[in-house]
């Protein structure tokens, strides 16, 4: 199954325009990412690329997001399905996790979405190779939000 191809809208990106046309024509994504970030929020965006999850009643979660009390009203809420709980629990707006998502424009909000969605999907199956995940990257006018959930085997 071929992958998917979000393209980035740096039009759109409003700060990034500014310095580009500071610098010139070829002043590129990492240029701007050489002017503007440093090595601790790199590290930081590795945890939300690349996040640590941990399992809790055969349920796999974002371990960044789990809280047991939580867990136990979903548990309660959708009578211990756990895959339910588990599309809830992992469910993460991109905006509420970066603040100003807003200014980027939808189609660029989408475009990070997809790319967490198969960060994801590449991490749950490296660390979970036995099992089989589903991890969905969806969108409205307003928002994108990342979940996944195990699918059940068959046998």
């Amino acid at each position: 199954m071929p992958i998917k191809q979000i393209s980035l809208h740096p039009k759109q990106l409003l700060n990034f325009q500014q310095w580009k046309q500071a610098n010139g024509n070829d002043f590129s994504i990492w240029d701007y990412l050489s002017g503007i970030a440093n090595v601790e929020v790199a590290i930081a965006f590795s945890k939300l690329f690349w996040p640590e999850f941990i399992e809790h009643q055969g349920g796999i979660f974002l371990a960044e997001a789990f809280d047991i009390e939580i867990y136990q009203q979903w548990k309660e809420k959708l009578v211990n399905d756990i895959n339910a709980i588990e599309r809830m629990m992992n469910h993460q707006h991109i905006d509420d996790i970066l603040p100003g998502a807003e200014k980027v424009g939808i189609d660029n909000l989408y475009y990070l979405g997809d790319t967490i969605a198969q960060m994801w999907s590449s991490r749950l199956k490296l660390v979970y190779p036995d099992r089989t995940f589903q991890v969905n990257c969806d969108r409205d006018e307003y928002t994108v939000v990342v979940t996944f959930h195990q699918i059940p085997s068959s046998h």
